[in-house]
């Protein structure tokens, strides 16, 4: 029976230490290349990861100031996100990058809709020129 209760408590203790160890190890991974970005992004404000991501630990899952983090890689064709870039960031950008993105879009469906009512226009005249028949004139005696 002694025996029992040891081999117990020494699978308690190693079980114990699995799971310490594991959350160390574990933790290490999830965090390893965040420390750098929040440094940088500390300088404007930035206190953890939420400051741009919707999750306290970070990865995927980015609030607005996140997205806008995102759009600006792509804008700036870069291979990763700057954390400098925040001095950029304004609080109304999703606002101003929508409404940008909406005159944009009124301006070039403007534009598409002038063209074919051009190009309408001018199919009509070719037809109506090809129905009407040809006057010959009248030589002058």
């Amino acid at each position: 029976m002694e025996g029992i209760q040891s081999m117990t408590k020494n699978f308690i203790k190693l079980s114990i230490a699995i799971v310490i160890i594991a959350g160390i190890v574990g933790s290490s991974f999830s965090t390893r290349a965040y420390p750098p970005f929040l440094r940088k992004a500390q300088k404007f404000g930035a206190k953890n990861c939420l400051y741009c991501h919707e999750h306290p630990e970070g990865g995927e899952g980015w609030n607005e100031r996140g997205k806008w983090l995102i759009a600006e890689k792509e804008r700036r064709k870069a291979d990763t996100v700057d954390p400098e870039w925040l001095a950029d960031y304004k609080e109304d950008a999703k606002k101003d990058a929508v409404s940008e993105e909406n005159k944009e879009n009124k301006e070039s469906k403007e534009n598409k809709e002038n063209k074919d009512n051009k190009e309408n226009k001018e199919n009509k005249d070719n037809k109506e020129n090809k129905d009407e028949p040809k006057k010959k004139e009248k030589p002058i005696q």
